[in-house]
């Protein structure tokens, strides 16, 4: 199945966030793709932002999501039953993606241009009206 796609954000060409037509967002990472309702992101947000001001907590939980310590010292976030294995930079690659996605998300529709072919367009004068009719 096809789907068409706005990209969001994006750190590498493996690693980026798209908007769907349906308003499900993707996170792509490496080779897996994790489905994200749209209202479910700033749950997301909210949790790397938790992660990064406390000092290493062992397990996190909000909602779906679930961050914690793996063994052998890396991060393991779960979305839902979907897990990642990070280290501490892909966490901060993720946590950009994330906030920027979000900003976009969150930032106000632009407005049309107040010309109607868009800037870099001249009006076009109309001819005076006593020349038109004169004899």
């Amino acid at each position: 199945m096809e789907t068409q796609s706005i990209t969001l954000a994006r750190a590498t060409p493996g690693r980026l966030i798209t908007a769907n037509l349906d308003g499900s967002l993707n996170l792509v990472w490496d080779e897996a793709t994790i489905r994200i309702a749209l209202y479910d992101l700033g749950h997301l947000a909210m949790l790397l932002d938790e992660w990064c001001a406390e000092e290493e907590p062992g397990f996190l939980r909000c909602g779906y999501y679930q961050l914690m310590q793996s063994p052998d010292g890396g991060i393991q976030l779960w979305l839902n039953k979907s897990g990642l294995c990070l280290s501490r930079d892909d966490l901060q690659i993720l946590t950009g993606l994330i906030r920027t996605a979000e900003a976009l998300l969150e930032a106000p529709i632009p407005t049309q241009p107040t010309l109607p072919f868009g800037p870099g367009y001249h009006r076009l004068a109309a001819p005076a009206r006593n020349r038109q009719w004169a004899n």
